[in-house]
C-alpha cells in the first residue's frame, strides 16, 4: 500500500515538525527575560537616579543588588510557578486596552480559575507582591532582605518594560518571526547598549502601585507591532531566509550584523525608552517602598 505509506510518512513528518515547534515555544516562553546586560544596566541606572542618604544605601550595596537582579530567572528551574511571573499575555483579557483584566488577583482567580490566570502570566502581581515584601523589609530594617527584594523588584519591573513580555505573540511565533524576542532584548542590547544614553530622572511618587504597573504593561504592549513591522521589513529587504536560523542544527546562529544595524537604526529609540523608563520606575518603587515603611534611617 505505497499510497498509505507515503501519507503516513507525511503525517509523521508533520507531527515531528509540530512537536519541535511546540517544544520551541514552551522552552522559549520560560527562558526569556531581558538579558543580563539589560537587567544590570537599568538596575545600575536606577541606583544613579536616587538622591541623598537613600542613594548612599544603594550605592554602598550596588554590586550586591546588581548581581542578584538575575535571581528570578535562576529560580525558574526550582519553582514551577516562577516562569509565569515573568510575563502577562494582555490580549487574553479582551481588546485593547484590555478592560477584562481585573487587577485584583483574588477576584480574577475566582472568575477565571487559578490555572488560567497562571497560564496567562502573573507578572503584574509578582511585581506588586515583591514591592510589598520590600516595604516590610524596610520596616524591619532587614538589610539582607532589602537587597534581595530590591533586586527582585528591579527584575520584574524590568520585564514589564519589555514589550514581548506583554503579548501572546511573545516570540513572533504567531507571525512567522521566531526569535524576535531575543533578537530585540538580548542580541540588540549586547551589540548597541553602549549607544543607549542614560536619561537621569529623580524618583517621584507614582501613585497606586498596581495602577502604575498596569499602565507600564499597556505602554509596553503598544510597541509590539512597531518592532514586528520593522523586523518584517528589514528581513524582506535584506532577503534573509528565516529557516536558516531555526532547528537544532542552527542553534546559536545569529542574524547578520546588517540586520541588527538596521533594527537599531529604526527601533533604537524604543530600546532607549524602555530601558530608561525601567530605570526610572525601579528607582521610584524602591523610594516609594522606603517612604511607605516610614523612611527608616540607615
Amino acid at each position: 500500500m505505497p499510497g498509505f505509506v507515503r501519507t503516513t510518512d507525511r503525517l509523521k513528518r508533520r507531527a515531528s515538525l509540530l512537536l519541535f515547534f511546540c517544544s520551541y515555544v514552551l522552552l522559549t516562553a520560560q527562558g526569556f527575560a531581558w538579558g543580563p546586560a539589560g537587567h544590570r544596566w537599568f538596575t545600575n541606572r536606577a541606583t544613579d537616579n536616587l538622591e541623598g542618604p537613600f542613594q548612599e544605601l544603594f550605592s554602598k550595596h550596588r554590586s550586591t543588588v546588581v548581581q542578584q537582579t538575575m535571581g528570578p530567572d535562576y529560580r525558574k528551574d526550582q519553582d514551577p510557578e516562577e516562569p509565569s511571573r515573568h510575563f502577562i499575555d494582555l490580549e487574553l483579557y479582551g481588546e485593547f486596552p484590555f478592560s477584562d483584566l481585573d487587577l485584583n488577583y483574588d477576584r480574577l482567580v475566582d472568575r477565571l480559575g487559578k490555572e488560567r490566570v497562571e497560564k496567562n502570566g502573573t507578572l503584574l502581581w509578582a511585581a506588586q507582591r515583591t514591592f510589598e515584601k520590600l516595604v516590610e523589609a524596610f520596616h524591619r530594617q532587614n538589610l539582607e532582605q532589602i537587597l534581595l527584594y530590591s533586586a527582585d523588584l528591579s527584575h520584574y519591573v524590568g520585564d514589564l518594560h519589555q514589550p514581548f513580555h506583554t503579548t501572546k505573540n511573545f516570540d513572533g511565533q504567531l507571525t512567522g518571526q521566531l526569535g524576535i524576542h531575543s533578537r530585540f532584548e538580548s542580541e540588540l542590547v549586547n551589540l548597541y547598549l553602549e549607544r543607549v544614553p542614560f536619561l537621569k530622572a529623580a524618583p517621584t511618587d507614582l501613585g497606586p502601585v498596581m495602577g502604575q504597573l498596569h499602565e507600564v504593561a499597556v505602554e509596553s504592549y503598544q510597541w509590539v507591532d512597531d518592532i514586528l513591522r520593522v523586523d518584517r521589513r528589514v528581513v524582506s529587504e535584506l532577503e534573509i531566509d528565516r529557516k536558516q536560523y531555526l532547528g537544532k542544527a542552527n542553534k546559536g546562529k545569529k542574524y547578520p550584523d546588517q540586520y541588527f544595524k538596521r533594527l537599531f537604526d529604526e527601533v533604537g529609540g524604543v530600546l532607549e525608552n524602555r530601558l530608561n523608563q525601567a530605570a526610572y520606575r525601579v528607582g521610584c518603587l524602591w523610594w516609594m517602598a522606603w517612604e511607605k515603611a516610614g523612611k527608616p534611617d540607615f
